[in-house]
């Protein structure tokens, strides 16, 4: 199984499905609304493909997509919330793979940058394309040098702020309502070339 983890000019393909974790826009994120608005958790798929430079480090792109409910307030503990629509998301990341070891059970840490397309069904609205990043960790557990579960943890933040903040260089200002962020748990299963 030492071949296991890949070689330098090895391929990966995964496709993948997970649970994304939505986060809240902050009051005058967005024009349509004068209060808070919650992007609900929501399930994704994609991909993810891997080009081995090394073998412990790897050149890595993804696409994802979810499809989320855009609910009122914020994610409060047994908290009504009343259905505004809904909010599809496309994400293509490239970023950087490093992973430990080179046995059955590989674990690695991953990070990138990509655009994030954030498209509501809402009534005068329309789709937007923001940068994002993510960072996370991971593993993959081969059942043979060829196949692997794979298991992901991320966090995707996308800077949703628009033209500059109304606060002097004496006060106080938040930067929490310029980022939008998801948590990412997901499963893929990998074909090693």
């Amino acid at each position: 199984m030492a071949v296991a983890q890949g070689h330098a000019g090895g391929i990966e393909l995964a496709p993948t499905v997970g649970y994304w974790f939505g986060d809240t826009l902050a009051r005058g994120t967005v024009n349509a609304f004068d209060f808070d608005v919650t992007v609900d958790d929501s399930s994704a798929a994609g991909v993810r493909i891997t080009y081995r430079i090394t073998e412990n480090w790897a050149l890595e792109g993804g696409l994802m997509r979810f499809n989320a409910d855009l609910v009122t307030g914020r994610k409060e503990l047994f908290g009504g919330a009343e259905k505004l629509g809904e909010m599809r998301g496309d994400v293509a990341e490239i970023g950087f793979e490093g992973s430990f070891g080179r046995s059955r059970l590989v674990p690695f840490l991953a990070g990138g940058i990509g655009a994030m397309r954030l498209d509501p069904n809402l009534p005068n609205t329309s789709s937007d394309t923001r940068f994002v990043g993510h960072f996370g960790a991971g593993f993959k557990l081969f059942f043979t040098p060829a196949v692997a579960l794979r298991f992901d943890w991320r966090g995707h933040s996308a800077n949703v702020r628009s033209g500059s903040d109304d606060c002097d260089w004496w006060e106080s200002c938040s930067y929490d309502d310029r980022w939008l962020t998801f948590k990412e748990l997901s499963l893929g299963l990998t074909f090693a070339f």
